[in-house]
């Protein structure tokens, strides 16, 4: 097991002591691939697109994309009563121009019928204190401009909105497009 590994287990282990009965915030595994493959066939009709493939090939899709030796990303699972409530995926970066470890969230999804549990603030309380324990400077993420529920939940933990960046995104078919042309 990586350091980066034991110490998150070791900051989700602490964050769960204090989350409400019933609810406990860990590191995914490997073992964990169904629970997330169904979260995301709920995060997909969250944003309304359709499954374009069958839960096992996503599941088999997490385990050789997530769980593979320096693959870069981290999930933390909200479990309750022993089912994936919801995940938080995230990266650690290295700010060359700050010279400062960062935190840049991929996902925060709460499966809809356990919205408004406390599942979503646990799991990001749960990565404040894994940057605060290995000194983690700052933390990042993005939300849509449409989704008024997210921005609220953000904006109730950190009023700190940066609207001076501008996210730019290439899809496969683009990029293809570019380097053909190259």
């Amino acid at each position: 097991m990586s350091d980066i590994t034991d110490e998150l287990t070791n900051s989700a282990e602490k964050s769960a002591e204090r989350v409400e009965s019933g609810l406990e915030i860990r590191i995914a595994t490997a073992s964990d691939t169904e629970e997330l493959a169904w979260l995301n066939q709920e995060l997909l009709t969250f944003y309304g697109l359709p499954a374009r493939n069958q839960r096992s090939f996503v599941s088999h899709a997490i385990t050789k994309g997530v769980f593979q030796e320096n693959s870069g990303l981290k999930i933390l699972l909200a479990i309750e009563k022993d089912n994936a409530i919801g995940f938080l995926a995230f990266s650690e970066v290295f700010a060359l121009a700050s010279c400062q470890k960062s935190i840049f969230i991929q996902d925060l999804f709460v499966a809809r019928k356990v919205r408004k549990s406390g599942a979503g603030r646990a799991l990001m309380e749960t990565l404040f204190k894994f940057a605060i324990d290995n000194e983690i400077t700052q933390i990042d993420w993005t939300t849509d401009a449409w989704n008024s529920k997210a921005i609220a939940f953000y904006e109730h933990i950190v009023p700190s909105l940066k609207t001076e960046k501008i996210l730019y995104r290439l899809n496969e078919e683009r990029l293809n497009q570019i380097i053909k042309k190259s």
